[in-house]
């Protein structure tokens, strides 16, 4: 094994898995996973005020659901964290921050009074989390394939999510 300078060394340590071949400009793809990431808080906090709201509206089987997707909103924030930290950014924390960058998605504290409602509620948020998975994936291209990947497995889990939503208001009487 060769021995590797000083110099390298310590581009290794302050880079760390960040190479040479990285071809995505790392700022721009920090801001937008800090963005996706504050979008995923807001939905996780949606989703567990429909979960409560689901109680006192007699849908337990709703109640189940939302709870479902809120860990799993939850888990979407926190590997979108854990690549921030990978790529050397700070995922944001900032309560304020949070709410901004999720507000710019379309994310509001109005909640809806009946299940269809926050259903509906749902809905919306997962699509437009897809439009913003989706370009953000086309933007990257081949330029970050690990950021790629990570945001491909939570496009997956985002998809599923509104087409459950879409099929429960298929289903129900009260859209």
């Amino acid at each position: 094994m060769a021995k590797n300078s000083v110099g390298e060394v310590q581009e290794a340590i302050r880079r760390g898995p960040v190479t040479r071949e990285y071809k995505a400009d790392m700022e721009h793809v920090v801001r937008a996973l800090n963005s996706l990431r504050s979008t995923e808080i807001m939905s996780y906090l949606q989703y567990m005020q429909h979960q409560y709201m689901a109680v006192s509206l007699l849908s337990p089987g709703m109640k189940t659901e939302f709870a479902a997707h809120a860990t799993q909103e939850l888990d979407h924030a926190n590997r979108l964290a854990d690549r921030v930290q990978q790529l050397g950014g700070v995922p944001i924390y900032d309560p304020k921050e949070i709410s901004s960058k999720a507000a710019n998605v379309g994310v509001a504290p109005e909640q809806g009074s009946t299940l269809a409602e926050m259903v509906t509620e749902d809905l919306i948020l997962e699509r437009q989390q897809i439009e913003a998975y989706t370009a953000l994936i086309r933007d990257i291209g081949d330029q970050d394939l690990v950021t790629r990947q990570v945001l491909l497995s939570i496009l997956i889990e985002t998809e599923k999510h509104a087409s459950e939503l879409a099929d429960y208001l298929k289903r129900s009487p009260n859209q």
